[in-house]
């Protein structure tokens, strides 16, 4: 008798435990947060419009997270060996909520798990503010995309954004090698091989010699960190695939001195011959807070492949004067600078001044066109 009152209790714990999961992920989504932290012994966190904010919440009893933590490895069919790990990282539907990122991981002696938010269906160019020119790179046949900037600001949405484009206009091969698979697409014109590192694949290096050998049109990596890859996807590139990947690079200039600086330096020159051949396009992106508004507007720094771009990056000396080039490139190539941006938000009374000196390359030059720009 007392086994069966103890297994009806637990049966109500944790049928107690999903509701209050549903409540938190629920309630959090629809106040419009992009990531929830749950903590044992503290109360749930979210980030909102880029701030980070504590809910009116009771502190999560460590069994309610350990609940959460087992719900959504379930939901994601999670090898039991990868939980068992001090961390790790997958993507799940929870029902009736949505898609999530999920990093799970122990933090003094206890769980914890940070859920980012996937939306669907994927945004279009037009409610992500991405210039319309970016739709130009669809139909490129070879080449190198980056999208760059730091973490929150949008990067795998926008890339999200840019292949569903392809699916709907492009009979393509798009092969993705992510960690964990984020989006999903429901193939339309394009077809998709999605690998998910240490799922479908070991790492992201034997994923790229794979890709190679599926016949791809289109290849994805989540983000390129070492010197291997980058080596793979440059390669690839040249060889006549369009790779798009992520780099945590503020803007185009430093996002190239990065890929510069993955070689020895005696390769650096041929490095930089390499990238002027290659290099299709940089979409740097910041989030800024909007004037009178509680949420953010998206901000890019624009490169696309051009004769001056291509000049930039094989001189070094000239390199300190891309953001120039994107400017002067504006009316031909549909280029433009952060700082150029900046200041037609300003000047279209969408950015406070502020705002838009603190987000600034450049920020002495950007006070000197506000100056400039007053006195005509």
């Amino acid at each position: 008798m007392s086994a069966a009152f103890e297994s009806a209790g637990a049966v109500k714990a944790v049928e107690r435990a999903s509701v209050a999961m549903h409540r938190i992920l629920k309630g959090s989504i629809n106040a419009g947060a992009s990531d929830i932290h749950l903590r044992a012994n503290k109360p749930p966190m979210v980030r909102l419009e880029g701030e980070l904010r504590r809910l009116d919440h009771p502190d999560l009893d460590p069994r309610l997270v350990d609940h959460i933590r087992a719900t959504l490895a379930e939901y994601a069919e999670l090898p039991r060996q990868r939980l068992a790990r001090r961390q790790c990282d997958f993507a799940c539907e929870v029902p009736g909520i949505g898609r999530f990122r999920v990093h799970a991981y122990q933090q003094n002696k206890s769980h914890a798990l940070v859920l980012r938010f996937i939306p669907t269906p994927i945004p279009d160019f037009a409610t992500l503010r991405i210039p319309p020119v970016v739709k130009r790179l669809t139909a490129l046949q070879r080449g190198l995309i980056l999208v760059t900037g730091a973490t929150g600001n949008g990067k795998s949405t926008t890339i999200a954004s840019l292949l569903e484009r392809v699916n709907q206009e492009q009979a393509r091969h798009v092969v993705t090698i992510e960690s964990p698979i984020e989006y999903l697409f429901e193939e339309r014109l394009a077809t998709f091989s999605m690998r998910e590192i240490g799922r479908d694949v070991d790492d992201t290096h034997a994923g790229l010699l794979g890709a190679l050998r599926e016949d791809p049109d289109w290849i994805f990596v989540g983000e390129i960190r070492e010197l291997p890859e980058f080596e793979l996807a440059l390669s690839a590139a040249e060889a006549g695939h369009v790779v798009v990947s992520s780099l945590h690079a503020q803007d185009s200039v430093r996002a190239i001195q990065r890929m510069i600086h993955f070689f020895p330096e005696g390769q650096r020159d041929g490095v930089r011959q390499r990238l002027a051949d290659s290099l299709a396009a940089i979409i740097s992106q910041r989030l800024v807070a909007r004037r009178g508004a509680v949420d953010r507007v998206l901000v890019t720094e624009l490169l696309m492949r051009s004769p001056t771009v291509q000049d930039c990056i094989r001189d070094p000396n000239r390199l300190r004067g891309l953001s120039k080039a994107l400017d002067a490139g504006a009316s031909e190539y549909g280029t433009h600078s952060f700082d150029h941006q900046l200041y037609q938000l300003v000047r279209d009374g969408v950015v406070d001044v502020d705002v838009a000196r603190a987000a600034a390359s450049n920020p002495n030059d950007l006070v000197r066109a506000f100056k400039m720009g007053k006195r005509r």
